[in-house]
């Protein structure tokens, strides 16, 4: 399913909805500047909270979610597990954190999570991470 995603960006996609997860703003504006610099149209979603990240992915189609490991003690293997059914496509996964323990690197890996990222984010690390996963 994200190779169809991949496809579908490198063949016609030029508009992608990108939500990022975290209760951090600043993490948020990180997320938010790294796909600035991409020749595409980027609508970008922010969640400070799992109600609000729900509700959003029961409204919006995301291409791209950026997710914290760890939102408001909620793991975000967790919250994947809690938002698949409502999401109306099946997005590209993004999760960074601190740490993860071997135990949440194989949940992420059973739900086909792109990349887990090391904390601290950077714009350019996030960047090329993103680039990479929509293969632009």
């Amino acid at each position: 399913m994200v190779e169809a995603i991949r496809s579908r960006a490198r063949e016609v996609k030029t508009n992608f909805n990108f939500l990022a997860v975290d209760d951090d703003s600043t993490v948020l504006k990180i997320a938010e500047v790294a796909c600035r610099p991409f020749d595409l149209h980027i609508k970008f979603y922010q969640a400070a909270s799992v109600h609000t990240a729900i509700d959003l992915s029961k409204r919006v189609a995301f291409d791209l979610i950026l997710l914290d490991h760890d939102i408001g003690g909620v793991q975000g293997w967790e919250l994947l597990d809690y938002l698949r059914p409502s999401l109306l496509i099946k997005p590209i996964v993004l999760v960074y954190s601190g740490h993860v323990d071997d135990l949440s690197r194989a949940a992420y890996k059973e739900r086909a999570v792109h990349d887990i990222l090391q904390k601290p984010l950077n714009i350019s690390s996030l960047g090329f991470s993103i680039r990479r996963a929509l293969q632009i």
